[in-house]
């Protein structure tokens, strides 16, 4: 469970439609709706713009040691082949116009695959909102959609309608008896991280999976995306993992966490990869992995911070200021009336 990727991916998707719509159904404002859906292009673009130019310049600085490592350890078939870009100054000018946001083109950074669905998913979490805003049978709609996601095998999509489905468990948690939620949460946690350890590769064999019927087997797609929704709901009704959440550490990498997520691959092929070089042949690979692990995730943590503090936070501003002063006062002449009733 904890190498597939993947399925950490699903749980990102979870959290970003119900992060996305929660103040929507707390509030049944639909300017927070319009807030959100002219932010969200800036918002995402900058930070990945930037990481995109800081791949560039690493690759120009020759700063990537991903081959020899690959060599090393038998990684070729996917390491090895990071950063062997023909025309790096083309393809940049390519993934900033449209490829990196649009198609999830991750030449520069292998992270970068999930953005044009976690743009193209949000978008679609406040075009429902705004499509079904006078109507009751939000939930109705949400079911129609998710079957039509599984009609044409979509889960990664469907994630978001997940997100969005838990606030209507969030509103019904604080009538949950604790001795139900204790249950729940025991059952959501290991049925969650059991169905997140299915293998990323498809590949079963020598796993607990290969006993499953050919019948559950065909669901296997499908297998991250319910474990992810699972975790989630078992967070979403519980206190205590909520307050465990809260927790000042939990809240810094909350805080850094999209910065963390954007630099990971870049420092993996230049600074760990040097690291692992420099030790790994002096003290042995049993020896100079754990300090590896720890100097990788010293340099993660302070590369993200600064990321966050001077790139991400100013983008989230940026794209702020920018709905305050060319679409929100554009909304507010256009609808005085309605908005002075608001």
């Amino acid at each position: 469970m904890l190498s597939n990727g993947h399925f950490f991916v699903c749980i990102f998707f979870v959290l970003s439609g119900f992060v996305l719509s929660r103040k929507y159904f707390q509030s049944n404002d639909l300017q927070v709706v319009s807030s959100g859906a002219h932010r969200r292009f800036l918002r995402l673009y900058i930070p990945i713009a930037a990481t995109i130019i800081i791949a560039y310049l690493m690759l120009k600085a020759g700063l990537f040691r991903n081959g020899p490592v690959s060599a090393m350890r038998h990684s070729e078939w996917w390491f090895e082949k990071q950063w062997k870009i023909p025309e790096p100054l083309l393809q940049l000018w390519v993934n900033l116009k449209y490829s990196a946001l649009f198609l999830g083109d991750s030449t520069f950074d292998t992270s970068l695959w999930t953005m044009s669905i976690e743009f193209f998913g949000s978008l679609f979490v406040f075009g429902f909102l705004a499509f079904t805003h006078n109507t009751h049978r939000k939930l109705l709609i949400l079911v129609l959609i998710l079957f039509y996601f599984k009609f044409t095998e979509q889960p990664n999509m469907a994630n978001f309608v997940f997100g969005i489905s838990l606030n209507y468990l969030e509103q019904l948690a604080p009538r949950l008896s604790r001795y139900f939620v204790s249950i729940a949460v025991l059952v959501l946690i290991t049925g969650g991280l059991f169905l997140g350890s299915y293998p990323s590769s498809n590949y079963h064999g020598g796993t607990v999976f290969e006993k499953f019927s050919p019948f559950l087997l065909r669901y296997t797609k499908w297998y991250h995306s319910i474990g992810a929704l699972c975790v989630v709901s078992a967070v979403v009704i519980s206190p205590l993992l909520q307050k465990l959440c809260s927790l000042r550490l939990f809240r810094f990498l909350g805080y850094i966490s999209f910065s963390l997520y954007l630099l990971h691959p870049l420092i993996l092929g230049s600074f760990s990869s040097w690291a692992y070089l420099s030790l790994a042949a002096p003290i042995g690979f049993n020896k100079s992995l754990p300090l590896v692990f720890i100097l990788t995730t010293i340099v993660c943590m302070s590369a993200s911070w600064i990321m966050t503090k001077f790139i991400d936070d100013p983008g989230v501003k940026l794209s702020k200021y920018v709905y305050d002063r060319w679409f929100k006062k554009a909304q507010n002449a256009i609808y005085p009336s309605e908005n002075r009733i608001k």
